[in-house]
């Protein structure tokens, strides 16, 4: 048996939403949303480049609860710190 998602789970999703020229599939990402108390999306590039070449972040948005860049250590020691991930 898989595990679940439940109204408990907070998904967290590391990435940098680069499609490498696929469909993207946010249905996935917002029927797993449904299901979860939370999703949370910290991706590693700057935000200047979201959104930029094959990056499909905006499509995946309207799934995301929060979104953070995090692309060294302390950025994510931030992210966990603020409450946001909660």
């Amino acid at each position: 048996a898989g595990a679940r998602i439940h109204r408990n789970t907070v998904v967290l999703i590391l990435g940098d939403a680069r499609s490498n020229r696929r469909p993207p599939r946010a249905d996935l990402l917002v029927r797993m949303r449904r299901s979860a108390r939370k999703l949370v999306w910290l991706n590693p590039e700057s935000p200047a480049r979201w959104n930029t070449g094959d990056s499909v972040l905006a499509s995946y948005q309207r799934g995301i609860d929060v979104l953070l860049a995090a692309s060294n250590p302390q950025q994510l020691v931030r992210a966990l710190e603020s409450g946001l991930l909660r």
